[in-house]
């Protein structure tokens, strides 16, 4: 029999009983979209995580405020001060840049719209150590910092959270706590951090913050941007130094502070979210099997129904060769078709929850040809028994079978 012809007899074989085919093959439709849609989704999670890495253009360390140790027992977290900020500064022995943190929800009011977001006291430099770029507008100056201006910069969301746009929003005054602030930037759309939005913060001068808005002299954290030739523990040495030094910290004595480096957390992120996918990919591909052993009992049924035309074959000529071929070709093909529905509904799932989240698309070509493959293995595997089954019919037999 001809390859085509194998091919045809196939087709036939699964439209005459399609609603049979098509649950048949559900196994497989559900196991290879969800391997699609997982290693997609784990591999966009992965690029956002690399993205928001070099997107910081230099490195970045956080200081956060620790706990001071006295005879074994730990004391309340010492707070971090605006007189951190300016000793980091004044040292120049590492080309740093300093940025303080004073973070806090307020409710913000434009117009008859109100939504409560996080308000965020910092300096011009926070923008450039963030890698934070802007679409509108400008950053706080200088002056308006030492001042304590009233103006603000807002993330790319915070008018969608006011039901206005950012046209709107620019050069417009919003009301945050008690105070009037005008609107003089707003930052490039960055997507969610998990529990955290920068597009949805409001950015303003620390100093205005902390008299008008925070009422409070401590900060949440201090970032340190420095460039790349530097190396992480050089640099962390050196903002212990400062710290110790203004802290007066004795030698032997533990830090109040801690220094976080977001890079080695970024990378176990990216560790963690590779191991899960893989984990669930591969629970998602046991589906697979399970569905190759209904394809298996399926063409068991299917050469039990069609033993007479199988005999009627084998009296016209078909060798057990042929025969073989057929019932293998039908599973291999059932399989490969149902890869191919997995495979579309997997990427639709994908696409709809990466637009949502705000994800990079990265197209799984590997995991789309891996799964695809793997569906025509599984097809082959489960359909040789049922083949060799309907090749050993003898045809005699075949032809008297009711």
């Amino acid at each position: 029999m001809l390859p085509e012809e194998s091919l045809a007899s196939a087709f036939d074989a699964i439209k005459a009983n399609l609603l049979r085919s098509i649950l048949t093959a559900l196994a497989i439709i559900i196991g290879t979209a969800a391997v699609i849609a997982l290693v997609s989704i784990g591999g966009s999670a992965q690029k956002a995580i690399e993205d928001s890495i070099s997107d910081m253009g230099s490195q970045v360390l956080s200081i956060v405020p620790g706990q001071k140790k006295k005879n074994g027992v730990k004391s309340a977290f010492i707070p971090l001060k605006l007189t951190d900020v300016d000793a980091l500064k004044k040292d120049k022995k590492i080309p740093w840049r300093v940025a303080p943190e004073m973070r806090g929800n307020k409710q913000i009011k434009f117009r008859a719209e109100n939504a409560n977001l996080q308000i965020v006291g910092t300096t011009s430099d926070y923008f450039s150590i963030q890698g934070m770029e802007l679409v509108e507008g400008a950053i706080f100056n200088q002056q308006n910092e030492f001042k304590g201006g009233k103006v603000a910069v807002v993330g790319f969301d915070v008018a969608k959270e006011l039901n206005t746009t950012n046209n709107e929003l620019l050069n417009k005054k919003i009301t945050i706590g008690n105070s009037s602030f005008r609107v003089v930037g707003i930052t490039e759309g960055k997507g969610s951090g998990g529990w955290d939005n920068p597009d949805e913060r409001i950015y303003v001068p620390v100093l205005t913050a902390s008299e008008r808005i925070f009422g409070r002299i401590w900060i949440n954290m201090v970032v340190v941007g420095f460039p790349k030739e530097f190396r992480i523990p050089e640099v962390m040495i050196a903002i212990e130094r400062v710290l110790r030094r203004t802290h007066d910290i004795s030698p032997g004595e533990e830090n109040d502070f801690r220094i976080v480096d977001w890079s080695q957390i970024k990378e176990l992120q990216k560790e963690a979210t590779s191991i899960l996918t893989t984990l669930i990919a591969g629970i998602a591909g046991i589906s697979l099997l399970v569905g190759g052993i209904g394809v298996m009992n399926i063409m068991l049924v299917s050469v039990t129904e069609r033993t007479r035309e199988i005999g009627l074959r084998k009296a016209l000529g078909a060798t057990q060769q042929d025969i073989l071929v057929q019932f293998i070709v039908e599973a291999v093909l059932l399989c490969v078709i149902g890869g191919l529905i997995g495979v579309v509904l997997g990427l639709a799932l994908y696409f709809t929850i990466a637009s949502y989240q705000e994800w990079p698309i990265a197209m799984p070509f590997t995991a789309i040809f891996g799964s695809v493959t793997f569906s025509a293995m599984v097809g082959l595997f489960f359909g040789i028994w049922p083949a060799r089954r309907a090749a050993k019919l003898d045809p005699a037999v075949a032809l008297l079978y009711e």
